[in-house]
């Protein structure tokens, strides 16, 4: 089985070969997370997913001014409101839809709730 992810349900997983293992959501179980919760002011939450095995990966941290680092780099302007940030977001497209249609109806319910719904 794969690990909780922080606040979770366990993953109950599938395996496409290759190294693409993927979370099954079916008609009775679907694999959730906690409702996200904003962090104080100056700290930051991040979730990690990799092939190795990182299934949402919770970790926090603390804004550190001007930090050389070798990890992710993020630069903010706190005196600019709205900045630009690319590499958020997702979207379903019309291949995604089709097979979420060929579920049934209990298994979209599990999985549409489970991508947009604030409970999880």
């Amino acid at each position: 089985p794969v690990p909780n992810a922080a606040g979770g349900h366990p993953c109950s997983p599938k395996d496409f070969g290759h190294g693409s293992l993927v979370c099954v959501c079916n008609a009775t179980y679907c694999d959730t997370l906690d409702p996200v919760v904003l962090p104080p002011p100056g700290t930051y939450i991040k979730y990690v997913s990799s092939k190795a095995g990182k299934r949402l990966e919770h970790s926090q941290g603390t804004f550190q001014p001007n930090t050389q680092t070798t990890d992710f780099h993020l630069t903010l302007d706190t005196t600019q409101l709205y900045q630009k940030v690319k590499g958020f977001g997702g979207s379903v497209t019309d291949s995604a839809a089709i097979n979420i249609q060929s579920l049934s109806k209990d298994a979209q319910r599990h999985l549409l709730r489970s991508y947009f719904s604030e409970e999880g």
